[in-house]
This record gives C-alpha cells, sequence and structure tokens, in this order.
C-alpha cells in the first residue's frame, strides 16, 4: 500500500453539504462510491471533469489528480481530498485498505463501464468486494434548497435579459448562426460562464425541428423566430423558449392560431403543477389542449423535464413517465407544435413546483410578439 497524499479541506458554506449527504445516507448507508460529475459537486463543492468521491460514514472522500488537488482543497466543504499518483483505482483501493473498508457499492448514475471494469479488476485483485448500488442517487437533488433557487432564478432572469437585447439586432438576411452567436455573446456579458446547452436558434420552416441546430438559412419577412437557449453559472443551468414572428408573413394566420394554442397549453401546463400530482397528470393536461385543438400528433416531446445542476434532470413531465411532483423541485414547462414544412412555435418556463401550484420564475411574457 503506497503512502497517500491526503489534505483536510475547510469549510463551503455556500450549501448545505452536510444536509446533502444526511440524504445520501438515508438512501443508502453503504461506503459508496460516486464517479458522477454533477453528484460529486453537489456534495462536496468540487467542479473539475475529473474526480471520484468515496463516502464512508458519511465522510468524503474525494480523489483527485494534480490538475485539480490545490483547487479542490479550496473549494471543498469538510472534504478528505486525496491526490491520485497514478490511477484512480489504484488510488482507490490504497484508500480503501488505509480506512480499512473492505466493502463498496458503486453509484450507477454516471458510471462509464470502462471505469466500473477497472475498479472491479482492482477490487477483484485486492480482495475487497464490490457491488452497484441500485438506488438512483440523482433523486437527492430534486429538492432545491434557497440558495439554489436563487442561483437558478438569477441565471434565468441573465439569460432573458440578454434574449431581449439581442431581439434589437435582429434584421433581415442575418443567418440563424449570426443571431445565435449574439444571443451568446449576450448571455456572456450577462455573467454567463458558458451556455446551458447548444443553442437552438431557427427561422420560418426550420422551427418544426425541435432541437434543430442553427444553419446558414437567412431571415426573411415573415418568418417567425424560435429561439431555446440557457446559460450556466455557479454549476447551474437556465432553459427557456421563446418564439417571436418577424413580420407577418403569408403563414401569419395559421402560425398565430398555431402560437395561442400553445401559449394555452403552456398556462394550463404551469396551473396543473403542484406537489403530489405526477409528471405524467400534468404533461397530460397541457397536451389536451393541444390535442382537442386537432394539432395532437404535431407534439411529440414530453412537456418538460427538471432543471438544476444538469439541463435534464429528475423529475420528467411525460406521457411515459409517473415520477410525482415534490416540493421544492424546478421543472421546464414546454409545450409545442411542429409541423414540417410550415413552422413550429414552442414556448417555455422554470417552474417552482410548490403544494399550492406551479410558480413561474421568468420575467419575460409569453404573449405573441411581432417583431
Amino acid at each position: 500500500m503506497k503512502m497517500l497524499k491526503i489534505t483536510e479541506s475547510k469549510e463551503n458554506k455556500k450549501f448545505d453539504y452536510d444536509n446533502r449527504i444526511k440524504r445520501l445516507t438515508d438512501l443508502t448507508n453503504e461506503t459508496v462510491l460516486i464517479t458522477k460529475n454533477e453528484n460529486i459537486f453537489y456534495l462536496t463543492g468540487f467542479r473539475g471533469t475529473a474526480g471520484w468521491l468515496l463516502v464512508h460514514n458519511s465522510k468524503r472522500y474525494l480523489l483527485v489528480d494534480s490538475r485539480y488537488f490545490e483547487q479542490a482543497i479550496k473549494v471543498t466543504h469538510k472534504t478528505s481530498v486525496v491526490l491520485v499518483a497514478n490511477n484512480y483505482e489504484n488510488a482507490l483501493v490504497d484508500l480503501l485498505k488505509s480506512i480499512k473498508v473492505k466493502k463498496i457499492t458503486i453509484a450507477k448514475n454516471g458510471l462509464y463501464l470502462s471505469d466500473y471494469e477497472n475498479i472491479v479488476s482492482a477490487m477483484i485483485n485486492s480482495s475487497i468486494k464490490i457491488s452497484v448500488n441500485k438506488a438512483n442517487i440523482d433523486n437527492i437533488r430534486i429538492a432545491k434548497e434557497k440558495e439554489e433557487i436563487k442561483i437558478l432564478k438569477d441565471n434565468l432572469n441573465m439569460a432573458e435579459r440578454a434574449m431581449t437585447k439581442t431581439l434589437a439586432f435582429v434584421k433581415e438576411d442575418m443567418s440563424e448562426r449570426e443571431l445565435a452567436a449574439e444571443l451568446e455573446y449576450q448571455m456572456r456579458k450577462e455573467g454567463g460562464d458558458k451556455t446551458a446547452f447548444d443553442t437552438i436558434l431557427l427561422f420560418g420552416e426550420r422551427t418544426s425541428l425541435p432541437h434543430g441546430m442553427p444553419s446558414d438559412r437567412k431571415l426573411k419577412l415573415g418568418d417567425n423566430i424560435l429561439m431555446d437557449f440557457g446559460l450556466s453559472r455557479e454549476g447551474y443551468k437556465s432553459d427557456i423558449t421563446r418564439t417571436f414572428f418577424f413580420g407577418k408573413g403569408n403563414n401569419f394566420e395559421e402560425m398565430s392560431k398555431i402560437y395561442n394554442i400553445v401559449r394555452e397549453a403552456h398556462k394550463k401546463g404551469i396551473e396543473a403543477i403542484h406537489s403530489g400530482i405526477s409528471g405524467k397528470e400534468a404533461d397530460n393536461e397541457a397536451r389536451e389542449i393541444i390535442k382537442s385543438n386537432g394539432y395532437g400528433q404535431y407534439f411529440g416531446h414530453s412537456l418538460g423535464h427538471g432543471v438544476g445542476i444538469e439541463i435534464h434532470e429528475s423529475p420528467r413531465l411525460s406521457p411515459i413517465v409517473d415520477n410525482i411532483l415534490e416540493g421544492g423541485a424546478i421543472v421546464t414547462v414546454e409545450p409545442g407544435i411542429y409541423i414540417p414544412d410550415l413552422g413550429g412555435v414552442r414556448i417555455e418556463n422554470m417552474v417552482i413546483v410548490t403544494k399550492d401550484g406551479g410558480v413561474s420564475m421568468n420575467d419575460t411574457p409569453t404573449d405573441l410578439i411581432v417583431l
């Protein structure tokens, strides 16, 4: 067994990390290895792209290589930071031996098969028993703390301000790529570390692509403009979609009708949300509006999803998922109608789930706007 370099980090009081560890131990009281970056950040405050976290008797051991060792000591909360000198699996074995642990379980969330195979091999060679934890550790992140909600709302409102500023740059013959670049630039200027995901920004008939990527398609009078975007800051994401009209074209009558149906479904979806309802029920409330207006076949995706450290996380608002919404969760509500060769409309807000209903976090309206 090699001598490990272990340094104890101090307190990081930004979030309630001790309560987060308690929620983890309530879920599983085994010695658990976590390899998913988002869960490591949630439990320790460390935001590097490489690292493993071992939780044993409520104590945190964070394994990182030399790229992140100093950073991890400075940002984590009461964590034993272990320097990985060679490879992670050998350092893990040395750590387990030093704290006299002979059995561990690996969190399945975010576990790469190659990592699993390497860990299993190292454990077998060292006579340490290993299993895969069946619990969904991501679920401890569903209910958001007050500080998380504040960051998420700030991130959302920054993105909205960036959108408002970007609209001033909209002009005929600019490309989707150009407008997407302007939007992303404005999000950086507002304080975003980076985009939360690849920006979706489409014109005209291309707005029928729910996850289409910006192209060289140029803006023409009468086009609708679909923007789905968000920024990432302090480890948390934001997500918003708005659809605008660049003048009134030949399809405006039909597209404005579609817009108003989507807006009604969006409103109904938010009204339906409260703690205790299932994601399936919430989805159905909004979906029925679109179905009853004859456009059911053109709404193919789910109504929404959780958002926080990841852009898509639990819970889901979906016709195929029965998860129950709990208070404190933050979800998107984003119905849409997409008609090939004509265009599409999507409207998306971020919503806090409470016992009294869904509370929108957005500052911008959902009114039909002609630029």
